[in-house]
């Protein structure tokens, strides 16, 4: 792939109606909701155990921005305006919302765009099918930030994704109906639609936490006299790119203390990536005139203090070509996961592979996109939806090829 296939474009998830940010991850102590021990993998970085567990995002965040609209609107290109009102009425959309949209007191300019009102009633009574062609309309206008970067829920189970929440069962229900699907996972948009059921402001702020919720892992080394000591330890060093650091030492140190010792491995990560895992970007970091993105994140996993150079989409771009060669599974301990589309081969995402199918991700350039370890096939179900690109990986030049 030759340097300027490299543009990175940076795909955001959802989005809560909330100016500027996405919905995202929270808390900096891994023990939230939902938690529960999964399977433990063996492979050449040890024995690995899971532990999947719910982010959500604090209060002195969402605290800085209004809360969502409670009045639905569709944006669409004004010179497209047309077209995409025939594309979306061949595609289901009921008339009464055609009829109602195109009434001069539910429409209005905004610059270049024209803004729809749609009837929250009606969109309610959508059907699945239909909700899921509209919207797939109205996802190639950006202005549409909650149908863009809708609320996911990987596993499809709506129930599950709320349990031990505070949010009542009749807006669970609500969320629930007006899902639909966008590739393997479950996409919610209709934010909007939901704050007319609210009973206030604090339930709104409630309802609000909760939708930035995410799933994300604890993963802890198993090590016991059973252990492939040297293995592990090699696997760990990840190729002499950890020049000084003492993760090797510290699986020792663990064995010699006591046998059958669980290790985070967030002990094991490089100084970066261990400082913001489980954290978002604070206000600071405007500073530098970017917030950090999945490349910044990537390019700078193993170094000790963060490139701003990387901020830069070109300048990412050249580093990622520069720095790195295309590499074949399987991946190992600090490998960078490049997502491209098919088209131009463009990065549209990035991140660090751990282990067992484990990677180090920020999901979004912005305030409520945290760093967190996600399995592959979460990320995968999070940007490739539409069969829109592939995975690439990368490795250090340094490293060697495969």
């Amino acid at each position: 792939m030759n340097k300027n296939a490299l543009s990175l474009i940076t795909q955001k998830p959802a989005s809560l109606g909330i100016p500027g940010l996405m919905a995202s991850q929270a808390s900096k102590s891994p023990g939230g909701t939902g938690a529960s021990k999964a399977a433990t993998a063996k492979g050449p970085w040890g024995r690995l155990e899971q532990f999947p567990f719910f982010l959500e995002a604090p209060a002195h965040l969402l605290d800085r921005f209004p809360l969502p609209n409670p009045k639905p609107r569709w944006f669409v290109n004004s010179s497209e305006a047309s077209q995409a009102l025939d594309r979306m009425s061949r595609s289901g959309m009921p008339p009464e919302i055609l009829h109602a949209i195109n009434q001069p007191a539910n429409r209005a300019f905004h610059g270049d765009q024209i803004v729809f009102f749609p009837p929250p009633a009606a969109l309610l009574k959508l059907d699945c099918k239909t909700r899921t062609s509209i919207y797939r309309e109205l996802r190639r206008y950006p202005a549409n930030a909650d149908i863009v970067g809708p609320v996911l829920i990987p596993n499809n189970n709506v129930e599950e994704w709320f349990a031990n929440t505070q949010i009542r069962p009749e807006l669970i229900q609500l969320i629930k109906q007006m899902s639909y699907p966008r590739g393997d996972a479950l996409a919610f948009s209709d934010i909007s639609v939901l704050m007319g059921f609210v009973k206030g402001e604090a339930e709104a702020r409630a309802l609000v936490s909760v939708l930035t919720r995410t799933r994300t892992l604890m993963l802890k080394l198993v090590l016991d006299s059973n252990s492939k000591l040297t293995e592990t330890k090699n696997y760990w060093s990840a190729g002499g790119q950890r020049k000084g650091h003492s993760s090797t030492s510290l699986i020792q140190a663990m064995i010699d203390t006591q046998d059958g010792e669980k290790l985070d491995i967030v002990h094991l990560l490089p100084p970066l990536p261990r400082r913001l895992l489980y954290t978002y970007a604070d206000l600071s970091s405007v500073v530098e005139g970017e917030m950090p993105d999945c490349h910044w994140s990537s390019l700078n996993f193993f170094n000790s203090h963060p490139e701003p150079f990387y901020l830069e989409a070109r300048l990412a771009a050249s580093a990622f070509t520069e720095r790195l060669i295309p590499i074949k599974p399987p991946f190992k301990f600090g490998d960078t996961i490049v997502f491209l589309d098919n088209q131009k081969g463009n990065a549209f995402h990035s991140c660090v592979y751990l282990a067992d199918d484990v990677v180090f991700t920020k999901n979004g350039r912005n305030l409520l996109s945290p760093w967190v370890l996600q399995t592959m096939e979460h990320v995968r179900k999070t940007y490739l939806f539409e069969n829109n690109g592939r995975i690439q990986g990368y490795r250090a030049r340094e490293s060697g090829t495969v």
